[in-house]
């Protein structure tokens, strides 16, 4: 009965005059009695119904409502990519945004006939990739180009952006050369492997953010971002937008927080040092974020990570008294650096494809060391043909190896170096720690020498094994090995002239020249580590042979007695862990100990 109930679409109950309609369910209202399909009525016993059995009945019955899926999930069951860039041989798709249409769509470049077309999406055959529309491109932390413009020339597009440079911020010449160098290559700069970082250094008041608003905001996508900022999101958005990375007030604590956003900006100079992170949903899920991307710093202070500050090019503010820098951005500095963004934009379109990673000439950059190198590199690619741009480069980068070496021989490692420098050059070789510090009159703030113990980490982070006891015309001392290819390379990295070692040895004969007597009664311990002149084997004593004592005791008479320093110790102090100890110190002590014992 209930299919035939269930066939019915519309049904009218003769008793109740209640509709129905095809669901087996609602007959459960009502008792029914009999069913008269031609008519399409049904009739019930109004007696037998029961009204809150029914409620519970179908309260029992109500289904789940079914979630419905987000944008985001609908899109990725349908292979929908949101990204603001497309990049394959034959064309490029930029995001762009302009307010007044609304929302960001596509700028789609056609290498081949440099076609130009706008697109809401673009579609490969296999993924659908949409522009993003997030939180960062309405509250204009992202900076994007409105659309291509034409340019004249490159050097007058570079004419332009140097004009706006000074017009709104007060750096050097040199400075505004390289800026305009790092600008062009930001936009280009996804071909290269290695990248410096341009920063801003001084006190508050001095320009440091103007600095990075003029030349961020005409930089790649730049991402605005400060000190302030979590490490979390800062891999994030790169990964995102893969933009210029611009950050304010870069100054860190050593806490967990900034230590790891200090390896952000430390591992984003390479192509490939991934930040890898667990799913905070998923924990078995890997990310791997890439922060590889241009980068502009603003710091009050040097960084104390040696590796972050070797790869900035640092701009000292010292402030302005020019009387025609507007002292507010206004709205025709953001008109002007969205015009030459546009520009930069079809320079982008136009170069990407021509820029040359593998074949660069750098015979002029083979005094370069290895770290200059990296930066060369990626900016000879784009004035390769050029020989005016090319001197220009050159003359700039000679000079920033010079301020670098400059600033290194001045720390504190580039004062050990040239002390051992200097003392070598003066002819000694057997150089221990004590000379470097008397050299270099390294002393504390208390203006007290330092103690040799506080160069060993400096040492050996300059490269040097640990000091070796080594027997000299003085007596014996602990001297630092010395390798020419090792300090020759230091000596060139600091800036010091390279020397030629002279190793040859001296034979101990040039020392003594007679063995010296030995008495048995008064020496009664001569090895060192202060062993026995005998030793003990299966409870049998066994005579150390005479040419063993004659070598040990020759050694021993040239170590410095611990009290007086005499240069005269036969005898071993065991009450001093058994250090050297002359006779006319050991009798004084004999002598006190009996009179202690009286």
């Amino acid at each position: 009965m209930e299919e035939e109930i269930s066939a019915i679409e519309y049904v009218l109950c003769v008793n109740c005059k209640h509709y129905f309609k095809g669901d087996v369910g609602e007959f459960d209202r009502c008792a029914l009695k009999g069913i008269d399909l031609s008519s399409k009525t049904i009739s019930c016993d109004r007696a037998a119904f029961d009204e809150e059995k029914y409620k519970e009945r179908q309260k029992n019955r109500k289904k789940k409502p079914v979630k419905k899926k987000t944008k985001k999930e609908k899109d990725e069951f349908d292979d929908v990519i949101y990204t603001s860039l497309i990049v394959n041989e034959k064309m490029i798709c930029e995001q762009i945004y302009e307010k007044s249409h609304g929302k960001p769509r596509y700028c789609k470049y056609t290498v081949k006939d440099e076609k130009i077309e706008y697109v809401d999406d673009y579609n490969d055959g296999i993924f659908t990739y949409k522009p993003i529309f997030d939180e960062e491109i309405r509250k204009n932390a992202i900076m994007l180009p409105s659309q291509p413009s034409e340019y004249e020339t490159d050097r007058e597009l570079d004419k332009k952006i140097k004009c706006y440079i000074n017009k709104w911020l007060d750096v050097p010449e040199n400075m505004v050369q390289f800026a305009l160098w790092n600008i062009k290559r930001s936009w280009v700069f996804e071909p290269f492997h290695t990248l410096n970082y341009l920063r801003a250094l001084g006190d508050t008041g001095l320009g440091k953010s103007r600095f990075l608003d003029v030349l961020g905001y005409i930089h790649y996508k730049p991402i605005k971002t400060s000190g302030a900022t979590t490490s979390a999101p800062v891999f994030r958005l790169i990964e995102k937008w893969k933009g210029t990375l611009i950050m304010d007030e870069a100054d860190f604590n050593k806490s967990d927080e900034s230590q790891d956003i200090i390896k952000i900006i430390n591992q984003g100079y390479e192509k490939g040092a991934f930040v890898i992170r667990c799913d905070k949903n998923s924990p078995d899920k890997v990310e791997f974020f890439d922060p590889y991307c241009p980068k502009i710093l603003a710091t009050r202070k040097t960084f104390t990570d040696k590796a972050v500050e070797s790869r900035c090019i640092t701009q000292v503010m010292t402030g302005t008294y020019r009387k025609d820098i507007p002292p507010n951005l206004n709205k025709e500095f953001f008109k002007e650096a969205l015009e030459i963004r546009n520009m930069l934009l079809m320079w982008r379109f136009r170069n990407y494809h021509k820029i040359e990673t593998e074949n660069i000439d750098m015979d002029r950059f083979e005094a370069l060391e290895p770290r200059v190198k990296q930066i060369v590199s990626s900016f000879v690619s784009l004035f390769s043909n050029d020989e005016e741009q090319m001197e220009k480069f050159v003359k700039f980068i000679n000079k920033y190896q010079d301020d670098l070496v400059d600033e290194r021989q001045n720390s504190f490692s580039g004062q050990i170096v040239v002390a051992l420098h200097d003392l070598i050059e003066s002819g000694e070789l057997d150089i221990s720690p004590s000379d470097i510090i008397e050299k270099a009159n390294l002393t504390d703030k208390r203006g007290v020498l330092f103690n040799p113990r506080s160069l060993s980490s400096t040492l050996k982070s300059l490269g040097f094994e640990k000091t070796k006891i080594k027997r000299v015309s003085t007596g014996s001392r602990r001297c630092i090995p010395l390798e020419e290819n090792h300090i020759n390379q230091l000596f060139v990295r600091y800036g010091v002239t390279i020397v030629t070692l002279n190793t040859e040895t001296v034979p101990f004969s040039a020392f003594t020249t007679k063995t010296p007597n030995i008495d048995k009664n008064r020496c009664p311990r001569y090895l060192r580590n202060n062993s026995n002149t005998v030793t003990e084997i299966n409870n049998e004593k066994k005579e150390v042979p005479q040419e063993m004592k004659v070598q040990e005791i020759a050694e021993n008479i040239h170590l410095s007695c611990h009290i007086c320093a005499a240069k005269k110790s036969h005898f071993w102090d065991n009450k001093s862990q058994g250090k050297p100890i002359c006779k006319d110190c050991k009798s004084a002590k004999d002598a006190q100990k009996v009179m202690e014992i009286r």
